[in-house]
Order: structure tokens, then C-alpha cells, then sequence
């Protein structure tokens, strides 16, 4: 894709600074601690652990309903959640045109981040979303692309993983949902990790090659 003329590159990229620090960093933080989480499992199984947190964080991360079946889940919302998680894997200045209006991201990536996150058995539908805390999405069908805002919006629970259960199809995960504004620092200035707010059952279904994507999001009795 050729970049368009640039407007204002410095505020654009000093914008995007913003947003990643929001969001990427505050999460490379709590990846950085996590390790003081204290845990029963051994090494390998802390290893797939973290594996599990790493990939539903953008999908917890402004607490979507729940659905007990991903056909039945709110399409905005999933949308949302990759329009968030193509942000988290590192989106650079350098590889987006971009406007006045903020940075222009294909909807084809959206797609394919969609489909890592969600699997294959939801239709896409795009148009404007809400992407949490005042913060929306809007959809050009003229250009094929969302038009990303340069501001910042921190998460609002991050996972931790409690309870594994491995299926011959499925992944079944207990999930407690720590509230990123309650993590506080102790005398030595490390981070410390809150008490979970809630707790909910995440299904992951299996891939072919080994990856797995979301297939419910559920309340726990």
C-alpha cells in the first residue's frame, strides 16, 4: 500500500506513542511481573499459561458480553476487540497511510485478526465500532479501512488464568479478570497484582495446526 502525504507526522507519531503506551505498555508491565504471580503449575505448564493469557488479554481487555456460542456473540464488539489486538501486536507508524483523522487500518488485517481471535463460523460485517471508553472506530467503505483515533484508553481487566482443563477439542479456561486500576506498586516499587474482580469460563476451540481461537465466554455459577 502506498502511504498518502503526511500531515502533521509528528503529532501522529507522538499520537500513536500515546496509544501504545496505553495499551501495550501498561500490559508489557504486568507481563514483566507476572512471573511473582505465585502458581502450583510447573515451568512448561506457566509457559502454556502465559500463552493463553497473552492471547485473550485483547479480548478481555474491555470486557465484552458474554455468549455461549461465538455465533450468538455481539459482532461489534468482536470487531472491536480486533481492531485492538492488530494494535497490541505492534501496528508502527510506518506501515499505515494515515490522516488528520488518525491512522488508516485495512479492514483486510481486521479480517485476519478477526479470524486468529474468533475462527472462521461468524460472518464479518464491517462499519463503525465502539472501541470502549469514548473511543470509536470508524469505517470508510470507500477506502476499505477503520480510521483509528490517536488517543490512549487503558484496559480495563487484564487475565490471569487459574484452572486449565484440556479437552480433546477444547480448552477450557478459568479466568480471573484483574482491574488494570487496581494494581498497585509495594514499598520496593514493584507492580502488585489486585484480587480478581470476577471470575468467567473462556472455551477456546483447537486449530488443525495447534492454535485455537474463542468459542464462548461464560459466567461462572
Amino acid at each position: 500500500m502506498e502511504h498518502a502525504k503526511k500531515k502533521s507526522p509528528l503529532n501522529f507519531i507522538v499520537g500513536l506513542i500515546v496509544i501504545v503506551l496505553t495499551v501495550i505498555g501498561f500490559i508489557s508491565v504486568i507481563d514483566s511481573v507476572s512471573d511473582k504471580i505465585q502458581r502450583t503449575a510447573n515451568k512448561a505448564k506457566q509457559e502454556q499459561i502465559q500463552l493463553y493469557e497473552d492471547f485473550i488479554s485483547p479480548v478481555i481487555m474491555n470486557d465484552p458480553d458474554t455468549f455461549d456460542d461465538i455465533t450468538k456473540a455481539n459482532l461489534q464488539q468482536l470487531l472491536s476487540i480486533a481492531i485492538w489486538s492488530v494494535i497490541d501486536d505492534g501496528a508502527e507508524p510506518e506501515m499505515y497511510e494515515y490522516t488528520d483523522g488518525g491512522m488508516l487500518m485495512p479492514q483486510k488485517d481486521v479480517e485476519n485478526e478477526f479470524v486468529s481471535l474468533f475462527g472462521t463460523e461468524i460472518a464479518i460485517s464491517h462499519g463503525t465500532v465502539d472501541g470502549g471508553d469514548g473511543v470509536t472506530f470508524k469505517y470508510s467503505k470507500k477506502k476499505q479501512c477503520y480510521i483509528i483515533p490517536i488517543t490512549g484508553i487503558m484496559p480495563i481487566y487484564l487475565p490471569e488464568v487459574t484452572e486449565v482443563d484440556e479437552k480433546d477439542s477444547s480448552v477450557v479456561l478459568t479466568v480471573g479478570y484483574l482491574a488494570s486500576a487496581d494494581w498497585v506498586k509495594d514499598s520496593e516499587g514493584n507492580m502488585v497484582p489486585p484480587e480478581p474482580g470476577k471470575y468467567m469460563k473462556i472455551t477456546l476451540g483447537k486449530n488443525g495446526d495447534g492454535s485455537f481461537f474463542v468459542k464462548a465466554i461464560q459466567n461462572i455459577d
